[in-house]
């Protein structure tokens, strides 16, 4: 089978009282660096709804073409990142990743 595309999922619960400033900075800044990192297709950046109040969550699901190029993300690129949101956020942003494989995607059109 032919290596699927990844996705590195990152949760992060925010303070309410950071929740403008986080959002802005992911909009203005921090998605922009992640791209311009080179090893990302792109992403989706989503706020995340439950039954239960857990304050502000959000997910950030960013598309790769590769393990190897994951890899390249953490070892080059991901110490710099955490540590921009850790200096600008510290515990009101708190970060939880994972990766998932692409097994399949599709969309409705015309619907």
């Amino acid at each position: 089978m032919p290596e699927t595309h990844l996705i590195y999922n990152v949760t992060v619960s925010v303070d309410k009282e950071a929740q403008s400033s986080w959002i802005s900075w992911m909009l203005d800044e921090h998605l922009r660096e992640m791209l311009g990192t080179g090893c990302f297709l792109g992403f989706t950046f989503s706020e995340l709804h439950t039954d239960t109040d857990m304050g502000p969550t959000y997910t950030v699901q960013y598309e790769l073409a590769s393990r190897s190029d994951f890899e390249r993300y953490e070892k080059q690129f991901a110490p710099g990142m955490r540590e921009k949101g850790t200096s600008r956020f510290g515990t009101k942003a708190l970060a939880f990743r994972t990766t998932m494989s692409i097994i399949a995607k599709g969309q409705l059109r015309d619907q």
